[in-house]
């Protein structure tokens, strides 16, 4: 079986939205818990493949691509694009009915500002630890080497770009990626217990020295 990671390309966008809402909850489909592909797409990969192209990575099994890493290399500069740029765009396809929102929708965003309020998300110091990434690989092409050379193909980049720290966001939804940043040597910095649509959940940063 040929496998391959490389650097992320315009063709592949279509590609890393649908993985991302193939694997978007907890390593599964986010169907059951939102409404529309492409709203959550924009939410969870929009900066990425349409801001910092380049600091992304795919992985191809027999020439599909399988699996992504979106990577960033400023956390504070994501902050505020994502706000003064990302939300108003994605608010304005809301108002005009360019999306898809229905119970599912307003239950998911009513859980995700619950949590944001209560600060159950931790963020490290973001002058040490200045990237982040989002990593999923499609269910079938697990286990078998994909996110550990997304991974390392990353880390490379981060080095070439004179970045020492990185941090990414998970929880215990994700059981079988906790055991594998712990492995690639992610340790955690914090850990915030919480109920996430009725079910309880960990929050969990990681961070990682390179």
């Amino acid at each position: 079986m040929k496998k391959l990671i490389r650097k992320y390309s315009s063709g592949d966008r279509e590609a890393v939205r649908r993985i991302c809402w193939l694997t978007g909850y907890g390593g599964n489909s986010a169907a059951p818990f939102f409404d529309d592909p492409a709203l959550f797409a924009d939410l969870w990969c929009s900066y990425y493949t349409d801001r910092e192209p380049q600091s992304l990575f795919v992985a191809e099994v027999e020439g599909k691509v399988v699996g992504y890493l979106l990577g960033c290399l400023d956390t504070e500069r994501y902050n505020r694009i994502f706000a003064r740029r990302m939300i108003p765009s994605i608010l304005i396809k809301a108002i005009t009915g360019r999306y898809r929102i229905r119970r599912k929708t307003l239950r998911y965003f009513h859980a995700q500002l619950g949590q944001m309020f209560r600060r159950e998300f931790k963020t490290p110091p973001l002058k040490r630890y200045p990237a982040h990434l989002h990593i999923n690989i499609a269910e079938g092409y697990r286990r078998g080497g994909l996110g550990r050379g997304l991974m390392e193909s990353y880390f490379a980049y981060l080095r070439e770009c004179g970045v020492r720290g990185l941090h990414l966001g998970t929880s215990s939804l994700h059981t079988s990626a906790l055991p594998f940043y712990e492995k690639l040597g992610f340790r955690v910095y914090a850990a915030v217990d919480s109920v996430f649509l009725g079910k309880p959940v960990t929050n969990i940063c990681y961070v990682k020295e390179l």
